[in-house]
């Protein structure tokens, strides 16, 4: 047998052997932490499986190995992404109001330095001038609430918004 033989020989059965699973499962959930995207896990846990399933001899050929991977892989994805997305990554997005209140903006008082102009006017809120919108005429001397805020531009109304802490 010559050395490609050899080579073929080794590398094939390293490929359809269950450390090599194993392996690419611990990679592939490794990765994640270092790229983060919420799909490597899932390619992770479909090789893990796999892996085991080699491991028990419950499957054997290569074939085999590769179509449970895919499909434990595909449904691992579709299946348990959306349910584990926010444990993955945490709960970040989709949490302005409660960012905005806990810097403590949410429905503070406001008093309008200058007339909002096409929306656009001047505020003050604990003693520092903020940049505003607001979709209401608002004039200077007026009061108003903050209701929002887009990066350091506060969002203003005339009233009060009750359903906001």
């Amino acid at each position: 047998m010559g050395v490609q033989g050899m080579t073929t020989m080794l590398f094939g059965s390293f490929l359809n052997g269950y450390a090599f699973w194993l392996l690419l499962g611990l990679a592939l959930l490794i990765s994640e932490f270092f790229v983060p995207g919420v799909v490597a896990v899932f390619f992770g846990i479909g090789a893990l499986v796999v892996g085991l399933l080699t491991l028990f001899g419950v499957i054997d050929s290569l074939a085999v190995q590769l179509l449970c991977f895919g499909l434990i892989s595909l449904v691992a994805l579709f299946g348990l992404r959306r349910h584990c997305t926010r444990w993955l990554r945490g709960a970040i997005g989709g949490r302005a109001a409660q960012d905005l209140d806990s810097t403590g903006l949410l429905n503070q008082r406001v008093v309008v330095l200058t007339d909002f102009v096409d929306g656009i006017g001047d505020v003050q809120l604990n003693g520092a001038k903020w940049d505003a919108e607001s979709g209401e005429q608002l004039l200077a001397g007026e009061t108003a609430w903050v209701v929002g805020s887009r990066g350091i531009v506060l969002s203003v109304s005339k009233h009060r918004d009750r359903s906001l802490p």
